[in-house]
């Protein structure tokens, strides 16, 4: 199982995320992103979509 430690920086917060996963996975990271965030319930009835432009102002 491999391992990976992402970091960024938004504003004055500073996200750390592990991520591990399986060498013999049969989906995709963004397919497991995409699985995840869809199936998360949100308050108020929003809906999910994929965002086909860059939301950041500047990198990090």
């Amino acid at each position: 199982m491999s391992n990976i430690i992402l970091t960024k920086r938004i504003g004055n917060t500073s996200f750390k995320v592990r991520v591990r996963f399986s060498e013999n996975a049969t989906e995709t990271m963004e397919e497991k992103f995409m699985r995840v965030i869809s199936n998360y319930p949100l308050a108020n009835g929003e809906a999910c979509d994929i965002i086909n432009v860059s939301q950041m102002s500047r990198s990090a």
